[in-house]
């Protein structure tokens, strides 16, 4: 899963979708842990988004707030 995005908010939506996506579920206290809990479903590829290299600022000007973030989807 690969997306770009071009504001602070939508980088936003999905960097939380990605952390979200990425994260073990811890059951509930109180409630038993069971030995086949399911990995998650996404594995963040980057710690942090990429970000337009300057030769491409200097081509294209609008690159210059494109953030891309990826994510792998687990089998």
């Amino acid at each position: 899963l690969a997306v770009i995005s071009f504001h602070s908010l939508e980088d936003r939506l999905v960097k939380r979708f990605i952390r979200a996506g990425s994260r073990e579920v811890v059951p509930a206290r109180g409630l038993p842990v069971m030995p086949h809990e399911t990995p998650p479903p996404l594995v963040a590829v980057q710690k942090r988004p990429m970000r337009p290299s300057t030769e491409e600022i200097a081509d294209n000007s609008r690159a210059r707030s494109a953030l891309l973030r990826v994510a792998r989807k687990r089998c």
